[in-house]
């Protein structure tokens, strides 16, 4: 009789606990670099982030209850990833909002689908992540569509030679889309005259600029972020003021433009989102963001508040009983920035693509 009284007071203390735990806070952690190299795109999207939780807060949270946020910095390191996803277990987060790059994705993986967390990556795009039913959530397209683009664009305006540089800091993402351009490239008849390694070892970037000028290319595509494609495109210059420069998605944050100056003018690249979409939710965004941040929002960003969006939605809209991960996957289409907002039955989502050109410091659309 004592033993059954003493599981009847475990259940009823696990009760209580749990029903406070409902009427708590919704925490949710937030997982990316903030600090480095790429800690503009990471700041950018806990920014975007904090917005949206703001503005639920201020509505009257998620069924009364407010969001939290709990930020951390994964130091682009895959171990310093996954303590920090074992400490957002251990303080009851309701989900994860990150990583920014796909390195972090995959180290992350086997860890949050231990613990069953689910994770809502904004950007991480590495194709390995697409087709399978995890807790990892992707609001981004894979490098299947966005590298192949790459390669037909270079193809229909005549540049069947050219040089690309990788980062070895990101190769989850820098060899799988590497590898999807590739096949397109190649199918096209194109042809990668060099491939040159950045951040494996010391070698200076005015070393790699000649590397990657030395079999005299049509082109070059860097793989990069947006401070190292940045850095490395002055180098490239210095030695080459017409070679035609282009970087992978991963560069288009501010940060490319602000460092790059002269250097990254005329530069092309993809973006995941319309930045002069006339749609007044998006002008609204722009406007409060810029308002909050005194800065204008960048892709991480816009992608984020997009994350939050439909994740907030899931959470104040699930059955009691439901499993997060299952609500984001039989959630209808919900509103986002610049398109509706939704998960395949693999948590994968898909976004539009627009090459942009930089002019006059700004990401000019292409016709």
């Amino acid at each position: 009789m004592t033993f059954i009284r003493s599981l009847f007071t475990v259940f009823i203390g696990c009760f209580f606990m749990a029903s406070c735990d409902q009427s708590g806070p919704v925490k949710i952690g937030f997982i990316a670099e903030l600090s480095g190299a790429g800690e503009d795109t990471g700041t950018a999207s806990l920014n975007a982030l904090k917005l949206a939780a703001q503005q639920i807060n201020t509505a009257g949270g998620i069924n009364d209850r407010m969001i939290e946020i709990i930020p951390r910095d994964d130091q682009k390191s895959p171990d310093v990833a996954q303590q920090h996803v074992r400490e957002f277990k251990e303080l009851g987060v309701d989900a994860i909002v990150g990583p920014i790059i796909s390195s972090i994705g995959m180290a992350m993986l086997p860890v949050i689908n231990e613990l069953d967390i689910v994770t809502i990556s904004p950007t991480v795009s590495a194709a390995e992540f697409a087709g399978f039913r995890d807790n990892l959530f992707r609001m981004n397209s894979t490098t299947t569509q966005n590298a192949r683009a790459y390669a037909r664009h270079n193809i229909e305006l005549g540049r069947e030679r050219v040089a690309i540089a990788l980062d070895g800091e990101n190769e989850a993402f820098t060899e799988s889309w590497y590898h999807e351009f590739l096949l397109e490239f190649d199918a096209l008849n194109g042809r990668v005259v060099s491939k040159v390694w950045i951040n494996v070892d010391d070698t200076p970037l005015s070393d790699i600029a000649q590397k990657l000028l030395a079999e005299k290319p049509d082109g070059i595509i860097l793989i990069t972020n947006g401070a190292d494609s940045a850095r490395l495109s002055k180098e490239i210059r210095k030695i080459s003021d017409d070679i035609v420069l282009s970087a992978a998605e991963w560069a288009g944050s501010e940060t490319l433009i602000d460092m790059g100056g002269d250097a990254v003018e005329g530069m092309e690249l993809v973006q995941a989102y319309d930045r002069y979409d006339p749609n007044p939710r998006f002008q609204k965004f722009v406007a409060d963001y810029t308002a909050m941040f005194d800065e204008h929002p960048g892709y991480t960003a816009v992608l984020t508040y997009d994350a939050a969006t439909v994740l907030f939605a899931a959470l104040k809209t699930k059955h009691p009983d439901q499993r997060l991960s299952d609500a984001l996957v039989t959630m209808p289409p919900h509103p986002g920035l610049n398109q509706e907002l939704m998960f395949d039955q693999f948590g994968d989502g898909n976004r539009g693509i627009y090459f942009v050109t930089i002019r006059d410091g700004k990401f000019i659309h292409q016709k």
